[in-house]
């Protein structure tokens, strides 16, 4: 899910990167060409167990609900901690039909983070509006492998940058100079051959530790996939490696150490 009056980033990236299809225009252009074409909204936001629509004009908020949801919206994030959507909304206000599409929008549990759910309260306030219709989604012209990264791939090829593929990095080498963590070596395992990559003085590392595929598996029309556990990520066992005793990596006992509520 996109839209246009958020994720200022991504936008501001892709008005640089040329359309594979459309001589002359950016990935950005096309995309909002498009949009104006086919503009969502949706009339049945949701469907109840009976397979009714369910009218969802009014959010369904009580007094209370109101209260408390702008209590947490203003709360300071210090104040806000390790706590819980739960621990600040009552048990109605997750009955509410406005919970219920936000929640499904967003892939929010009750569970979940209230630093995290604040966040996404003031990024997309636009959305209370009109998150009835979904009418603030933005979608690509294809799926959003082919109408964004294969453009961005496209072009980074073109500058020279080698992407490499069926490779992943186990440990970093690294020193510690003033007080600063400095990468000296990648460990990987290429098409299933260990390497070391040298980082020379000078050089940058880059590293983004995260996927919302690690540690997944495929099935197929006759078998399950494969159930696999925490151990068969490499991107958690990485940063765990250079988590421990370094706390400018952060925690990642405070994502991964219930799966069952993370998954």
């Amino acid at each position: 899910m996109l839209t246009t009056d958020n994720y200022e980033c991504t936008w501001d990236l892709y008005k640089s990167i040329p359309s594979l299809n459309h001589e002359g225009k950016t990935i950005f252009d096309e995309t909002v060409e498009f949009n104006e074409k086919h503009k969502a909204h949706s009339m049945a936001r949701l469907v109840d167990s009976r397979r009714a629509k369910v009218p969802v004009t009014s959010m369904g908020f009580s007094m209370q609900d109101r209260m408390e949801l702008l209590k947490l919206s203003h709360a300071d994030e210090d104040a806000l901690g390790a706590s819980c959507i739960t621990d600040w909304l009552s048990p109605k206000f997750f009955e509410t039909e406005f919970w219920t599409m936000w929640a499904t929008t967003f892939a929010f549990q009750p569970w979940h983070s209230a630093v995290e759910f604040k966040r996404y309260l003031h990024r997309f306030i636009l959305e209370f509006s009109r998150i009835e219709t979904l009418a603030g989604v933005k979608r690509t012209i294809y799926n959003q492998y082919d109408s964004l990264v294969v453009p961005l791939q496209t072009w980074l090829a073109a500058q020279g940058v080698r992407l490499v593929m069926d490779c992943k990095v186990t440990e970093l080498d690294h020193k510690t100079e003033d007080g600063k963590f400095i990468v000296t070596g990648i460990h990987c395992l290429r098409q299933g051959k260990s390497e070391v990559i040298a980082v020379n003085d000078g050089d940058f590392v880059f590293m983004q530790n995260g996927s919302m595929t690690d540690a997944s598996s495929l099935g197929s029309m006759t078998s399950a996939p494969t159930k696999l556990t925490k151990a068969d990520s490499g991107g958690w066992t990485l940063w765990e490696k250079l988590a421990e005793g370094r706390p400018q990596f952060g925690n990642p006992a405070a994502f991964n150490r219930c799966i069952a509520q993370s998954y």
